[in-house]
């Protein structure tokens, strides 16, 4: 099995919550293989990489399953690869339609964790429209998780768009799940060998 991490906006593969899961699985489950993604941070180049790169491992590995663990705008772009490639999701404070939340973020951006310079400008709010429009959610392979202190995002969005999933509301987490997200790590690897 392989455990992929899709971090949210504004965040990379050395986020909390990839260390958190990279350690479980190095003292737990040290078969199970983890990957945390780096891809740019602008949408359509974000979705693009994260295709390219998903769909070349699972060519190369077409008998071994494939886990996504996506937060926030990862949880977006998790949903909508999570359905082409037909594996398992989950789902920490997704972002529901992106293109009203980019919309107050125009102009330029510096992502602290990589360090990266780059700009969102209008023209790419049509482009994350699509998506969200092209959006198939698939309850049986989904888990979400919603943080009732969720800072950045209205979790009721995320209980309307996944209302038929598996949904596990932790009242006391924010949006980055800063609590206590080790805790959490059991039950999501529960859910990724579950048959």
């Amino acid at each position: 099995m392989l455990l992929c991490y899709v971090h949210g906006f504004l965040s990379g593969p050395t986020a909390a919550k990839a260390k958190a899961l990279q350690a479980y699985l190095q003292e737990h489950e040290p078969t199970v293989q983890f990957w945390a993604l780096d891809f740019p941070d602008t949408p359509r180049e974000a979705f693009a990489s994260l295709q390219s790169q998903l769909s070349t491992w699972r060519q190369e590995h077409p008998q071994e399953s494939m886990v996504l663990v996506g937060s926030s705008m990862g949880g977006f772009f998790s949903t909508l690869l999570g359905a082409q490639l037909a594996c398992k999701m989950v789902l920490l404070n997704p972002c529901t339609h992106p293109q009203k939340y980019f919309r107050y973020l125009i102009g330029p951006q510096h992502n602290q964790l990589t360090d990266r310079h780059f700009e969102l400008t209008a023209d790419m709010l049509p482009y994350l429209q699509q998506l969200d429009k092209d959006t198939v959610i698939r309850p049986e392979l989904t888990q979400v998780y919603l943080g009732g202190q969720d800072e950045v995002l209205d979790y009721r969005l995320s209980l309307l768009r996944y209302n038929n999933c598996d949904i596990r509301f932790v009242p006391d987490e924010d949006h980055a799940f800063t609590h206590n997200f080790a805790a959490l790590i059991p039950e999501i690897m529960r859910f990724a060998h579950a048959q």
